[in-house]
C-alpha cells in the first residue's frame, strides 16, 4: 500500500508547529484586558478566536479519520496542485467568512492556560497521526464547502486556519495600540 510521502508528511508537520508556536509566542504573555478584548465592530477577542481554532481541530481530525475508514482510496486522485491555493484561501483575511454554531466560541475553556494546554494536546495528537499513519491520505477526497481537497490537505487547512485567526488576533490586539 502506498503510503504519504515523507516531504508531505513533513511540510504538514513543520507548518502545524509554526502555526503552534505563532500562537504560543502571541499569547502567552498577554495580559487580561488584552486577552479578553472584543474589538469595536464587534468581532471576537483572542480568547475567543483560541476557542474557535481548538473547536474546529478535533472536528477536522475526525473528518479524516471517518473519511478514512468509510470510504475507499482512490489510486488516481492527485489532487496536490492545490495545496498552495487552500492555504491561501484558508489563511486569507481579505475574505470574511462566517462560522457555523457548532464552531461559535461559548467559553468553553475557562482560563487562557486551559487552552493553551489544550492546544498542545491537540497539536500533538495531530503530529502523531501524521507522523504514524500508514494511509496515503493524499488518495481520499473529502468535500468541503468551498470545494474538495484530500485528507492529507486537511492537515494543511488545519494550519492555515489556526494562520487566519493568529492574523485576527493581531488585528484585535492592534486596536488596542
Amino acid at each position: 500500500m502506498a503510503q504519504l510521502s515523507e516531504a508531505d508528511r513533513d511540510f504538514a508537520i513543520r507548518y502545524l508547529q509554526a502555526t503552534h508556536n505563532d500562537i504560543n509566542n502571541l499569547v502567552s504573555d498577554l495580559t487580561e484586558e488584552q486577552w479578553d478584548h472584543k474589538p469595536e465592530d464587534g468581532g471576537w477577542s483572542v480568547a475567543n478566536c483560541l476557542e474557535h481554532i481548538l473547536l474546529t481541530e478535533s472536528a477536522f481530525l475526525g473528518m479524516v479519520q471517518g473519511t478514512i475508514q468509510q470510504s475507499e482510496a482512490n489510486p488516481s486522485l492527485d489532487l496536490s496542485a492545490i495545496d498552495g491555493t487552500l492555504i491561501g484561501q484558508f489563511a486569507n483575511r481579505g475574505t470574511k467568512v462566517k462560522t457555523v454554531d457548532q464552531f461559535e466560541p461559548s467559553g468553553k475553556w475557562t482560563t487562557k492556560q486551559e487552552m493553551l494546554d489544550e492546544l498542545e494536546r491537540s497539536r500533538t495528537k495531530l503530529i502523531e497521526y501524521l507522523k504514524t499513519t500508514d494511509d496515503d491520505l493524499r488518495k481520499y477526497k473529502i468535500a468541503l464547502p468551498g470545494g474538495q481537497s484530500d485528507a492529507y490537505q486537511i492537515f494543511l487547512l488545519i494550519s492555515a486556519h489556526s494562520q487566519r485567526h493568529t492574523f485576527q488576533m493581531n488585528e484585535v490586539l492592534t486596536e488596542l495600540s
